[in-house]
């Protein structure tokens, strides 16, 4: 039964090699595609100015509070336990308001930068798209991945696999 399996097995490798062998393959380097494009700066520089207006916004904020925590803590032994719970109560809550607009400051970050990012990705797909068709090939693979994303292991070396960056880098800065 496993002599059955690992037949199967081996045919299906190499049915599946055989079809791989049969296509021509590309592949291309995202992060140095992006780096290539000029509108990358605009949308760092956009992003940088966004953030420095949120810091500052966070920093005014973090200011106060750490005014406020210094005044109570000056006039604690002045103030009955009744107010001293409420101020520490009023504390916390300046606390919480901190935490939360670092939370959500994160999630606007994110959101921008894919609003920005969005047409640079979908000029880098259809220069792709573009030199594929050009080249006569049936994948493109990206050389790198995140997290979220399959691997595919490119063989750089490989005689059958054509690295296309340059090329989309060239048809992105026309």
């Amino acid at each position: 039964m496993k002599r059955i399996i690992l037949v199967s097995v081996l045919m299906l490798v190499l049915g599946v090699s055989q079809l791989f062998a049969q296509q021509r393959i590309g592949y291309a380097e995202p992060q140095r595609i992006l780096d290539s494009i000029p509108e990358r700066e605009q949308v760092e520089t956009q992003l940088e100015a966004f953030y420095n207006e949120w810091e500052q916004d966070y920093n005014q904020m973090y200011e106060r509070y750490s005014e406020e925590l210094f005044l109570f803590e000056e006039s604690r032994n002045q103030l009955s336990s009744a107010q001293v719970r409420q101020e520490e109560a009023r504390l916390s809550q300046m606390v919480e308001e901190l935490t939360l607009m670092q939370q959500e400051f994160g999630v606007m970050f994110e959101e921008r930068r894919a609003e920005l990012l969005i047409p640079i990705v979908e000029r880098i797909n259809r220069a792709i798209e573009a030199v594929a068709e050009e080249r006569g090939l049936d994948y493109v693979f990206q050389s790198e991945t995140s997290n979220a994303e399959p691997i595919f292991f490119i063989i750089r070396d490989n005689p059958h696999s054509v690295n296309i960056t340059d090329e989309v880098i060239a048809r992105m800065n026309r």
